[in-house]
């Protein structure tokens, strides 16, 4: 079964652009870097904060649907994601790893289906292991 997502961008300024994402629950991501400083921008990174932000939601997401499903009332969840950003040997700059660890309090679930549940995650959800496996991309950009 495949399904698509189809997601729009659109920049009209140096400072201001916008993301529609056709989702219900978020339908629009904005940015505006127009009260930056230069420097503040240029450490803003938001592809790499996006990309981060998705693998947290993704993974935590999974995590807590997991442990509804084994009967279980998560209570609480925090994340973090720390990206590491270097110079590849073709020296181009590139993320190249992230560290993330998941805290979480739930209710009625057992050691043995939560270290269940934990080690199917070390394996990844759909964000984090697609990027772990490599998304293809396909680029075709055009001037209007």
């Amino acid at each position: 079964m495949s399904e698509t997502l189809n997601l729009t961008f659109e920049r009209a300024s140096d400072n201001q652009w916008t993301i529609n994402t056709e989702s219900l629950a978020m339908p629009v991501i904005s940015y505006d870097s127009s009260k930056l400083s230069p420097e503040q921008k240029a450490g803003e990174h938001m592809g790499g904060r996006l990309l981060v932000a998705a693998a947290l939601a993704c993974y935590t997401n999974s995590l807590w649907n997991d442990i509804k499903r084994a009967a279980g009332k998560p209570v609480r969840m925090t994340a973090k994601a720390v990206m590491d950003k270097e110079k590849t040997d073709s020296m181009r700059t590139a993320f190249t790893h992230i560290d993330l660890s998941v805290e979480l309090s739930a209710e009625d679930i057992d050691e043995p289906t939560f270290e269940r549940i934990r080690d199917a995650l070390y394996r990844g959800s759909l964000v984090t292991y697609s990027m772990t496996e490599g998304l293809e991309f396909d680029y075709d950009i055009s001037l209007v």
